[in-house]
C-alpha cells in the first residue's frame, strides 16, 4: 500500500516478472486503468521483457474493469482463473484493489476483500494487491481494515526531505515468518 507514485505498480510487475523469468512461476498482471502497452513499455525500461514472456505463455496481462473482475472471482467457472490455470500461474498482481473492493473500511469492503482473497487462495495464487493508501495521519498512514486479512502488508512511502523525495519500504506485517520490523 502507498500513495500515488510511490512504486506500487512497479513492485507488483516485478513480482510477476521475476516469478515467470527466474523461478518458473508463471503469472498474471491485472490492470484497470493503465494500458498493457504502457506497462510493457515501462517494464522494458527496467530490462523486463513482458511481451516475450507472454509469447512464451509464462505471463498474461489482463486489462479489464473492476466490476468484471469482482464477478469473475466469485464464480467457480471464472474465465480469469481458467486462464491462470491454463498457463500454470502461481503469481498474480492486481493493480488498484482499493476501488475494486470499495476501500472505505465498511463491512462491505472488508467482505469483498475476503471474497477476493478466498478466490485467489482457492487457485493457489500468491498475490500482490496494490492498495492506494490515501489517508495519512502525519507520517503514519491509517491502517486499512483489510490489513487484518492479508498475510503480508508492505507499505511504500515518498517523503519530502530538503528539496528531494526519499522513497522507503516498510514491512508492516508478515504472517508465518520472521521479519525485521520497520
Amino acid at each position: 500500500e502507498g500513495q500515488i507514485g510511490c512504486g506500487k505498480t512497479t513492485l507488483g510487475v516485478e513480482f510477476v516478472y521475476r516469478g515467470a523469468s527466474q523461478f518458473g512461476e508463471p503469472g498474471i498482471i491485472v490492470l484497470f486503468e493503465v494500458s498493457p502497452d504502457k506497462i510493457t513499455r515501462d517494464a522494458l525500461g527496467f530490462g523486463w521483457d513482458l511481451a516475450e514472456l507472454e509469447r512464451q505463455g509464462r505471463l498474461k496481462i489482463v486489462f479489464t474493469t473492476r466490476e468484471v473482475l469482482r464477478q469473475e472471482l466469485q464464480q467457480a467457472d471464472s474465465v480469469l482463473l481458467s486462464e491462470a490455470a491454463s498457463i500454470g500461474a502461481r503469481r498474480i498482481f492486481i493493480d488498484g484493489v482499493t476501488r475494486l473492493i470499495g476501500g472505505n473500511g465498511t463491512s462491505d469492503s472488508r467482505s469483498a476483500f475476503h471474497v477476493l482473497a478466498e478466490g485467489l487462495q482457492r487457485e493457489n495464487l500468491t498475490a500482490v494487491l496494490a492498495v492506494e493508501a490515501a489517508a495519512h495521519n502525519g507520517d503514519l498512514p491509517t491502517s486499512l481494515p483489510e490489513e487484518s486479512i492479508a498475510d503480508t502488508v508492505i507499505r511504500l512511502r515518498m517523503e519530502d526531505t530538503q528539496r528531494a523525495v526519499t522513497r522507503s519500504i516498510e514491512i508492516v506485517k508478515s504472517r508465518g515468518q520472521d521479519y525485521q520490523m520497520g
